[in-house]
């Protein structure tokens, strides 16, 4: 079931806050606890044991943890529910891929199988992960009631898509979110609905066409749509999971920053999926070392490379994401070593440059994060800079422009705090701050009920990162 869905906005949303709001508050986490379970059995059934019992062995690996002096035994446990999280997501989401990988290499024919992958394993991991780690770190401040760590990895807001909280983070705080959740929800329906699902029926097109058909503006609109496409998307679900969480009085933290509006490949990622990020810094990252050199640059740049290679791998079992990660990690290591974009600082006209330059080469990523191998990818990226004439498709970009206009010039505008800004130097007068806030929910309201009108219409596609 997508949070995006009728089924969930009209029946299974305000049944589970009635429920919740109408019990004592003691029991709360019990009813947010079950409804979660039950929402992650509406949406795979057939996992929703094993979802439990790992939930299970992670909460009692963790609490033995907390509880036992002894270094030797608590290193073993920890060892063990790493393992067990890491060996669930990699038998699951990587054994089909690591035997057509081995089956090219050796010339074997071992059967696939075909496994399913259980609704947010990724997320599920890193959380146990997390949890696991502060435990055994001392970070993580254990509630009394196990039943809190349970619903800190099951929360349904947050299991599909994350963002991926930590332990310490999940504290309910009040009913005063209530009405920011609701609102930010909207925005984030907007977002998928309005913004994403309808530059999505640009990208379909253009990354099903034949590269026969191509020339080089039809592949610049297919890709930076898909760019778009694919930011709304997750930074939809994630205002969504964010405003799904406020209502329930828990924050939940920022997952996105206007990633665009970037000045360089690290600062990139500093901004996107915000929430994996940081994970991957403060659990692989600083344990490797970080950015302390050892006497050796080398093994700084040896920390990065696992980062991206498992940064790569978390997003998907193919050759493509490894490499889409190798890519990453190459032009980081690349701006780290030159120092890019600081030494561009007093340089106006070629720290822009290199910033046009930035976003080139992430909507090329975006290409190769798409694609069904590489050499398609490669094949399209290829087709961005050098193209044979073909009017038609010509002809054909400029009708989805025009078609599609408003969409994709509000896509372009709103990936820029310009809402954010005007209001805030509008803080100072008051009237035409209140005038701005009323006109702005009102706006907000308006394209929630045409977004629903969308949906209604059957115009409404699963979360791109659903699949990750």
């Amino acid at each position: 079931m997508s949070i995006a869905s009728m089924l969930f906005i009209f029946l299974f949303l305000p049944v589970s806050l009635a429920l919740y709001y109408l019990v004592d508050h003691g029991k709360r986490e019990y009813i947010l606890l079950a409804v979660s379970l039950m929402f992650y059995a509406i949406g795979s059934l057939r996992y929703v044991l094993l979802f439990c019992v790992a939930i299970l062995l992670t909460i009692s690996i963790g609490r033995s943890m907390s509880s036992i002096a002894d270094m030797w035994r608590k290193k073993l446990l920890f060892a063990l529910g790493i393992f067990l999280n890491i060996g669930l997501l990699g038998y699951y989401k990587y054994m089909d891929f690591a035997i057509i990988s081995f089956n090219g290499i050796f010339d074997k024919e071992i059967s696939l199988r075909n496994l399913a992958l259980p609704l947010g394993i990724s997320f599920f991991t890193f959380k146990a992960v997390s949890y696991l780690a502060d435990i055994y770190t001392g970070k993580a401040k254990l509630v009394e009631s196990p039943i809190h760590d349970a619903l800190y990895l099951s929360f349904f807001s947050q299991i599909q898509s994350g963002p991926i909280t930590r332990y310490n983070n999940m504290e309910f705080v009040g009913n005063s979110l209530f009405s920011d959740g609701v609102f930010r929800f909207l925005i984030g329906f907007n977002k998928k609905v309005l913004l994403a699902n309808i530059l999505g029926k640009i990208t379909s097109e253009v990354f099903a066409a034949p590269f026969e058909n191509f020339s080089i503006s039809y592949a610049w609109l297919g890709s930076v749509c898909y760019s778009l496409q694919l930011f709304f998307d997750f930074a939809g679900y994630s205002d969504m999971a964010i405003g799904v969480s406020e209502m329930f009085g828990y924050r939940c933290m920022e997952n996105f920053n206007y990633p665009y509006m970037t000045e360089s490949v690290a600062g990139f990622w500093r901004r996107w999926h915000i929430s994996l990020s940081q994970w991957f810094r403060d659990y692989i990252y600083i344990p490797l070392g970080g950015s302390r050199n050892h006497g050796s640059r080398f093994r700084v740049y040896f920390n990065l490379f696992v980062v991206w290679i498992l940064t790569g791998v978390w997003h998907g079992a193919a050759w493509t994401f490894i490499a889409w990660g190798l890519g990453y990690w190459m032009v980081i290591s690349f701006e780290r070593f030159f120092n890019l974009p600081g030494r561009l600082e007093k340089r106006k006209v070629i720290r822009n440059l290199y910033r046009i330059l930035v976003l080139v080469f992430i909507n090329c990523q975006w290409i190769l994060f798409r694609s069904e191998n590489i050499v398609t990818g490669l094949r399209f990226i290829k087709r961005l800079f050098v193209c044979e004439s073909n009017s038609l498709a010509d002809i054909r970009t400029q009708f989805l422009i025009k078609d599609y206009f408003v969409f994709i010039v509000s896509a372009v505008i709103l990936c820029f705090p310009i809402v954010s800004w005007i209001g805030k130097h509008l803080e100072s007068k008051k009237k035409f701050h209140a005038v701005y806030e009323t006109a702005v929910t009102a706006i907000v309201c308006v394209l929630f009920i045409c977004a629903l009108s969308f949906v209604v219409s059957g115009q409404n596609n699963p979360f791109a990162y659903a699949n990750f």
